[in-house]
């Protein structure tokens, strides 16, 4: 492996993991209140106070998003191939020793009682109790790993994507989501750097799973970042909106076209409010695959509370990657 596409894998983790810790500062807010808590802007992990009373957490520690990303990265490290099984163990034990942040989707799969048994059949018994309306963005936030493992053969990439997104996922919107932000990763570890034209290969390679892929496709390539509403559900008047899995895509694939860096991309994502950890958590690995480890800003790097021990699975990575 060179040296290039080492950095990239890198860049994707650490990525993830930054726009998670950072974005977690303007969490389910209004992009107004957004201004009003942050007036000079969000720039460090320190400006974070709103969650100061939270046991256990301090500024520039990552999220449920990273955490459940980290049970498929330590599963594909310890196993050394693709576990199924392993993977829905490890979501299992995370979401009962700690679980902060969990959502409501994963809540309800992985503490059913057959879940470690058969847990697609219990995502696809959960989400059809939903009426098959339930579309969180619970299965994309976490899905950057899967498009470093295999990234030369973009059939594996997008199978495994859609067997992690169903243990938990199994809207056909989440799947998407994970499939094409997953293929996205791997065709840039590939050496893909025309990122329009990528971005309409994806497109085109997720449309069948729902038809309104392609219609968020289209907002994220065509429209201002203001336009994907980011916040909508938390602004007087509005109903829902806030957490569902194809904004996040959007949001995640708006930056990787138009952002000039990586820190542009992530500051511009969570001064929008919203589920800002979980939009710049994708954002992030699909920038940081783009523009690599070495461009992201060395403070937020340094001052991430793990950073150590997720250098250290970098490393490993990387070794069982090549």
């Amino acid at each position: 492996m060179n040296s290039v596409v080492a950095d990239k894998i890198r860049g994707v983790i650490f990525g993830q993991a930054i726009g998670d810790a950072l974005g977690f500062g303007t969490e389910w807010i209004p992009k107004s209140q957004v201004k009003q808590e942050y007036p000079e802007g969000l720039r460090n992990y320190s400006q974070i106070v709103r969650y100061r009373n939270i046991s256990g957490w301090i500024p520039g520690d990552w999220t449920d998003d990273t955490d459940q990303m980290l049970c498929i990265l330590d599963s594909l490290l310890e196993q050394q191939q693709f576990d199924i099984k392993d993977i829905a163990r490890r979501f299992h034990h995370w979401a009962t020793t700690d679980g902060m942040g969990m959502g409501q989707t994963v809540y309800s799969v992985v503490h059913s009682p057959d879940f470690l048994q058969n847990p697609h059949l219990v995502a696809k018994q959960v989400w059809q109790a939903s009426d098959g309306k339930a579309a969180a963005n619970g299965g994309v936030m976490r899905t950057s790993v899967l498009g470093i493992w295999e990234y030369p053969f973009p059939a594996k990439v997008k199978y495994n994507a859609s067997q992690v997104c169903q243990i938990t996922h199994y809207d056909p919107r989440c799947v998407g989501s994970c499939v094409a932000v997953s293929l996205a990763i791997a065709a840039i570890l590939r050496g893909e750097t025309n990122i329009p034209s990528l971005i309409e290969s994806i497109a085109l390679a997720v449309q069948e799973y729902h038809p309104s892929m392609l219609e968020y496709f289209d907002k994220a390539t065509t429209l201002c970042l203001k336009a994907l509403d980011l916040d909508e559900g938390l602004n007087p008047g509005e109903i829902g909106g806030t957490g569902y899995t194809l904004k996040t895509m959007a949001a995640g694939f708006w930056a990787l076209n138009r952002a000039e860096s990586y820190e542009d991309g992530i500051l511009q994502i969570i001064h929008e409010g919203g589920d800002a950890d979980t939009n710049a958590a994708v954002a992030g690995a699909l920038l940081g695959a783009r523009f690599g480890y070495k461009n992201i800003p060395q403070q937020w790097v340094k001052e991430l509370v793990y950073e150590q021990e997720l250098n250290s699975r970098v490393e490993k990575l990387i070794t069982l990657a090549q």
